[in-house]
């Protein structure tokens, strides 16, 4: 028996995107981290630090915690090293260029490099949401589409998902090198108003901004919200297919899940993602989130199939 044949292009992201290595690694995805500084010692997200690792420490830890964007160099090592692989085609994505600037590092970094076509994409999200798009691409390169129609898909995707959001009590917007307006938290300045116990559930929309849409001290109140919300774009598009997100404290995720038992819109879920270090850190322990998209853009079979071990 002969070799597998190569895929049609090789598929590139950044650690915001909340997979585990070994779940990109089974994907065929490259990886280029973002960096996770503690004090005066530097990790690289997912390899060096996982985020089961960093549940642990994040407590004692966060005060000394700043994250970082991957430098140009760290992009063109990578892209190099497919085109060493034998690739002419590079699909390279990235977290939303409203929250971090790597989305214009590598774009910078893609010019540098020759034998491939490098291209950029900006997946107006972070977290489950670039999981979602990634999950697009990397469905429709093993389907063997042309890389044009693939990266069109997957716009689509990006274009068209929503995620919702609700931080720690102890979030703010995380210091560092790449953080474009804030980073994440950067419109949402009421969650200054975390001394007295309030929590926000920001929306992550098609413009890759994060905003708030509510408030409230009650978790399930927000969760409601959130099914809400949910139902009101399911009425638009369909059933919907959905990933969650949780930074260490599953029963948080358990209240956000329990609205979601609803007849008003059909949704499946096709995995659960524990944020990685760099999202922890701007998130806080024990934020949760959902993002989601019709199902006819993503099935729920298509997403599982590369988002859950």
């Amino acid at each position: 028996m002969g070799p597998e044949p190569r895929p049609n292009f090789a598929i590139v992201c950044d650690s915001a995107c909340d997979l585990s290595l070994s779940l990109l690694e089974r994907a065929g995805v490259a990886l280029v981290p973002l960096v996770v500084r503690i004090g005066d010692r530097a990790y690289r997200d997912c390899i060096d630090l996982n985020a089961a690792d960093y549940f642990v420490s994040y407590s004692t830890a966060k005060g000394q915690i700043n994250t970082f964007s991957p430098t140009e160099q760290d992009f063109v090592n990578v892209y190099e090293a497919l085109v060493m692989q034998g690739y002419t085609e590079i699909v390279s994505v990235h977290v939303s260029s409203q929250m971090r600037d790597a989305y214009q590092i590598a774009v910078s970094a893609a010019r540098k490099v020759g034998g491939a076509r490098i291209q950029v994409m900006d997946t107006k999200g972070t977290s489950a949401k670039c999981a979602l798009v990634l999950a697009r691409l990397v469905c429709d390169r093993d389907f063997g589409r042309d890389v044009d129609e693939a990266v069109a898909r997957a716009v689509k995707v990006a274009e068209s998902a929503r995620m919702l959001l609700v931080p720690a009590h102890d979030a703010k917007p995380a210091r560092g090198v790449g953080h474009n307006r804030g980073g994440i938290l950067g419109y949402a300045g009421q969650l200054q108003r975390r001394a007295l116990g309030v929590r926000s559930v920001l929306e992550v929309g098609a413009d890759g901004r994060a905003i708030e849409l509510f408030r409230s001290p009650d978790l399930s109140r927000l969760a409601g919200g959130m099914a809400r919300k949910m139902s009101a774009y399911a009425h638009e598009v369909g059933p919907l297919t959905y990933v969650e997100i949780n930074a260490g404290v599953p029963r948080s995720l358990a209240i956000v899940e329990k609205p979601l038992v609803t007849n008003e819109f059909e949704s499946t879920r096709a995995a659960i993602l524990d944020t990685n270090p760099s999202t922890t850190n701007q998130l806080g322990l024990g934020a949760v989130g959902i993002a989601f998209v019709a199902s006819s853009l993503l099935s729920p079979g298509e997403a599982a199939a590369h988002l859950k071990l």
